[in-house]
């Protein structure tokens, strides 16, 4: 095997688990316009990123062990860590549900004319959830006239 081969072999896993961690974080970004069929794909391969980290872990320290040099060993941790990146639900961390909503009076809203609101009223007191705000954390859990309650889009 040549030594470019064997480097390349050295290089290709920790390319590959990044690129398994990266793709999905580059295709689903909030407010932005998202392809029908690109979303379908990376929501489709999301379950095998952890399963491609450890072959690319396994492939990396067989192939580091091939070539016995410290910038294949340092590739293999490389590897080690963005494999790591792959059980770690980075959308579950950017979509964080909101536990302490904070409310203002309505007139003093800031608030485009043309934004909806999901709105909720109970016992003579009334909440005004932005979609937008709804649309990025998902989940608000809140109390309106002392009842717990879940907003959700």
């Amino acid at each position: 095997m040549t030594p470019i081969l064997k480097w390349f072999l050295a290089v290709l896993p920790a390319l590959v688990a990044l690129g398994a961690v990266l793709i999905p974080l580059l295709v689903i970004q909030p407010f932005k316009a998202q392809d029908e069929q690109q979303l379908l794909l990376v929501l489709g391969f999301k379950p095998w990123v952890p399963v491609v980290g450890v072959l690319c872990v396994i492939f990396s320290l067989l192939q580091s062990r091939r070539i016995r040099r410290w910038p294949a060993y340092l590739l293999s941790l490389l590897t080690v860590v963005f494999a790591g990146l792959g059980f770690v639900n980075v959308f579950e961390i950017m979509f964080h549900r909101v536990d302490d909503a904070t409310f203002g009076v309505a007139s003093e809203a800031k608030v485009d004319g043309d934004d909806m609101l999901l709105t909720v009223k109970l016992g003579g007191e009334a909440r005004g959830y932005p979609v937008r705000m709804l649309a990025y954390h998902h989940i608000v859990n809140d109390r309106v006239s002392g009842v717990p309650i879940v907003a959700t889009y």
